[in-house]
């Protein structure tokens, strides 16, 4: 498991817990409930929740196109494209709300998290410090802005907000499963260990965090290192045996054929003094 594994596990499923469909149903009291707009608007989050994003942002669209300065709208819809992996568009929509509603966190918040993941660290650090400016104990602001130091290799930094998001919100799995890639980037196992396993509680289903897990382990209770094998002994030469059977009649063989020569040259010596 790399560190870019870690840094990617489950991103784009957890953004989905960004959008803030809320807004709506929190305010529509004060709008007058059966406004036809705001009912379109209510319709689009449904949809989306359903998972009909391309349905869900072209209401928005038309909504907004009537009403243009309700920063909520922006807010929606950019939480849509969010989800959807649109991470520009979603910058833009949440730029949108910030200037509708420069007081309002959540537009930081959301602009700051589509930002980390366009890889523009460094400007959605401003907007994360100021939605936690504007309100300090929002965990999901403070889980965006963990990543961004993340990614940044800020890790206490990061260990710092994720321990505050889960003060806050003690059954997050995205800060129990981001803590654990920021422990484990430490190389702090055995906290990581521990947040993995708290998290497969909440999502028991996520087989890459069941994989994650089994790595964490691994590295706590390494395999022990197979033994050496023994080297082979040099088998030690045989002595040559000099009196064997073959070389007896070899030797007897080459007496015969040395007395033969020896006979004929005798007799040949006595011929020719004769």
């Amino acid at each position: 498991m790399t560190t870019q594994r870690i840094l990617r596990f489950g991103t784009l499923t957890f953004l989905c817990l960004t959008l803030a469909t809320t807004s709506w149903a929190q305010k529509k009291k004060g709008s007058g409930g059966g406004d036809a707009i705001m009912a379109e608007a209510a319709r689009a989050v449904q949809l989306a929740q359903e998972g009909a994003t391309d349905e869900a942002i072209k209401i928005f669209t038309k909504v907004i196109e009537q009403r243009p300065k309700d920063a909520r709208l922006y807010v929606d819809r950019g939480g849509i494209y969010l989800t959807t992996g649109k991470f520009q568009e979603a910058s833009e929509d949440f730029g949108k709300a910030i200037e509708l509603a420069p007081k309002d966190f959540n537009g930081y918040s959301l602009r700051g998290a589509a930002l980390v993941e366009l890889n523009k660290v460094e400007p959605a650090l401003v907007d994360l410090n100021k939605a936690v400016e504007l309100k300090a104990d929002d965990a999901r602001t403070l889980e965006r802005r963990g990543l961004a130091f993340y990614k940044q290799k800020n890790y206490e930094a990061a260990l710092a907000d994720y321990n505050k998001a889960l003060e806050l919100n003690p059954q997050s799995s995205l800060a129990l499963s981001r803590r654990a890639d920021a422990y484990f980037a430490m190389q702090q196992f055995a906290p990581a260990q521990a947040d993995l396993q708290a998290y497969l509680k909440l999502r028991p289903e996520d087989f890459n965090a069941e994989e994650r897990l089994r790595f964490v382990n691994a590295k706590l209770n390494p395999a022990p290192a197979a033994a050496a094998a023994a080297p082979t002994a040099t088998p030690t030469p045989k002595p040559t045996k000099l009196l064997t059977r073959e070389n007896v009649f070899i030797a007897i063989g080459a007496f015969l054929l040395l007395g033969i020569i020896v006979v004929v040259i005798a007799k040949f010596a006595l011929k020719r003094r004769d």
